[in-house]
């Protein structure tokens, strides 16, 4: 089950009521604002779209051993790349989100590259890409307009893009948490 795509990925998408203000933000700054959703990328590549009856199975079990969870949407923080930055939003607390991606990772293995950073898996929702000269001025900028976002986390998403969604990431399929009823 090694086989990897950058087509498909397994993401913490906000909810639709909270996603204006992160989206405002990317539509100026993001070039990748039409092709992905808002998310935090958990698993990336993933299984191509014929292996995801394979992989069905372990994403939901990954989803029924985890609580749900808040995170709050409060700081910018940026990557500096070689001949860019990407400046996203720090969710917190990220310990919730590192342990529900050590979770997948137990499930599946064979798709740890968001873990092989030399810091570990660092999680992130992206808003935008600025210059090296423009990421202080910009971070500080955003940070000062910006009102911090609260959600409950209670799902993962199965993503693909195709030529059939346009070469946008679309949602296969929601893997809900467990609400901690039989507990």
């Amino acid at each position: 089950m090694s086989d990897k795509t950058h087509t498909t990925a397994v993401v913490l998408i906000p909810s639709e009521s909270i996603q204006s203000p992160i989206q405002n933000i990317r539509k100026k700054h993001d070039r990748n604002y039409i092709r992905w959703m808002p998310h935090i990328t958990l698993l990336y590549p993933f299984a191509p779209q014929d292996k995801f009856q394979e992989v069905i199975p372990l994403l939901s079990a990954a989803a029924q051993q985890t609580l749900p969870f808040t995170v709050t949407l409060t700081s910018f923080n940026a990557f500096h790349h070689r001949k860019s930055c990407t400046l996203f939003l720090i969710p917190e607390p990220k310990n919730n989100v590192v342990n529900l991606h050590g979770k997948l990772i137990q499930h599946l293995p064979d798709y740890d590259d968001t873990a092989r950073f030399s810091g570990g898996f660092n999680p992130h929702l992206s808003v935008g890409q600025f210059q090296h000269r423009d990421i202080n001025d910009a971070k500080q900028r955003l940070q000062n307009e910006w009102k911090p976002i609260k959600y409950e986390v209670d799902s993962i998403s199965l993503i693909y893009r195709s030529r059939e969604t346009n070469d946008r990431f679309v949602v296969a399929e929601n893997f809900y948490f467990n609400k901690g009823v039989n507990n």
